[in-house]
């Protein structure tokens, strides 16, 4: 069985401020990308390419107005909706029974209402881990400010409820048009909703809770401690549910759950170690052949865990010349799929990890035609 993380001695906690999109704001080698991602998005809908017209880039600009307003925003921290103090004191209002505590009782009842609630809120996957601190940023950084301040987590915070929102397989085949980013901004919307109503009810029950989307720490690792999937050569956590189709968000708590870490093993590490579809299909080449290193591409990279690295500066770069967030290595994904008794059978053959099954079902998914682009206009048309 391989593992799902290796980390190594010397690992150090990664500072937001080398994530590839941080370092548009300040690095002279990514400086460049949202000057031509502008010219990009006009040269599209001056041609009016299929999934980039002006049409298309509104639907995409409307749906992130929830991740993107009132002071909320997808990689920075206690703001707008995601803030770490109570949202009902910041807006004048009061609750009866805010200044008490309720007696949390049994972990295992609180953990199950937690889930219900999260579900009830959003979320399809939902999942409990304790705070693992070397998955916390080293430190925030904001590009407005350019202030790369510590991360400090409120004493008594370490326990985190780890919430996946589903993205659509139809609009996720269109990739990478504006069509399929607008199914991202839509799913981050629903994600700062979903975390920012976690947190106030863990808060009204007198706990605190800090709601985080891709800012405090990495959704990545600690939706595999919470159980809710693998890391993949693609880089997001794949999920049997869903495949690669989820985003993360999660809440960090001093409500005692005793949350404890699991590991999920369906297969996708040794399925990834046989497929390098990602890999191939990437116009940027910035996915990685071949075994797990613990070796990073450049500072985008957090060395010292065993893992695929990415290389973000390219990936970051090709964004820009599309105009959208690509997504090209999603849609091509063999765990990429709608429902089916096929596709139960094929994840099925996936748990077996025998390397010429995997292998075989590559190839069976290239010869069925899956991972090509569908037409964006399906959207419109109502196809």
């Amino acid at each position: 069985m391989a593992e799902n993380y290796q980390v190594l001695p010397g690992y150090k906690r990664f500072n937001q401020k080398n994530n590839a999109i941080m370092r548009s704001s300040w690095d002279a080698k990514l400086g460049s990308y949202d000057p031509r991602n502008v010219r990009a998005i006009k040269e599209h809908i001056h041609r009016g390419d299929p999934g980039f017209d002006h049409l298309d880039f509104a639907l995409s600009n409307g749906a992130t107005t929830v991740a993107s307003s009132l002071g909320t925003a997808i990689n920075r921290p206690n703001s707008g909706v995601t803030s770490w103090e109570s949202l009902a004191k910041q807006w004048g209002r009061s609750f009866p029974i805010e200044a008490d505590r309720l007696e949390a009782g049994d972990p295992d009842r609180m953990r199950k209402a937690l889930g219900k609630v999260a579900r009830f809120y959003g979320a399809d996957l939902v999942g409990f881990t304790p705070l693992d601190e070397r998955w916390v940023y080293s430190h925030h950084y904001d590009p407005r400010t350019a202030e790369n301040p510590p991360v400090e987590i409120p004493a008594g915070c370490n326990q985190v409820i780890v919430m996946g929102v589903s993205m659509d397989h139809g609009m996720f085949a269109t990739a990478p048009t504006a069509v399929m980013m607008a199914e991202t901004q839509r799913n981050y919307s629903v994600l700062a909703s979903l975390a920012g109503s976690v947190a106030e009810f863990i808060r009204t029950l007198g706990y605190q809770a800090l709601p985080c989307m891709n800012d405090t720490a990495l959704s990545v690792p600690l939706a595999v401690d919470a159980g809710l999937g693998q890391p993949s050569r693609l880089g997001p956590v794949v999920t049997p549910e869903f495949g690669p189709r989820v985003r993360f968000c999660k809440v960090i708590t001093d409500l005692p759950l005793n949350a404890r870490k699991k590991s999920a093993d369906f297969g996708l590490i040794e399925f990834c170690e046989a497929c390098e579809k990602c890999a191939e299909a990437c116009p940027a080449k910035s996915l990685p052949f071949g075994p797990r290193t613990a070796e990073p591409k450049n500072i985008s990279n957090n060395p010292g865990v065993l893992k695929w690295y990415g290389n973000y500066e390219s990936c970051r770069l090709y964004w820009s010349h599309v105009g959208t967030n690509c997504g090209i290595c999603l849609r091509v994904c063999p765990f990429n799929h709608g429902r089916g008794f096929h596709h139960r059978i094929a994840k099925r053959l996936v748990r077996l990890k025998w390397r010429w099954v995997n292998r075989l079902l590559v190839k069976l998914h290239g010869w069925l035609g899956y991972g090509k682009q569908k037409d964006p206009r399906f959207f419109w048309n109502g196809g």
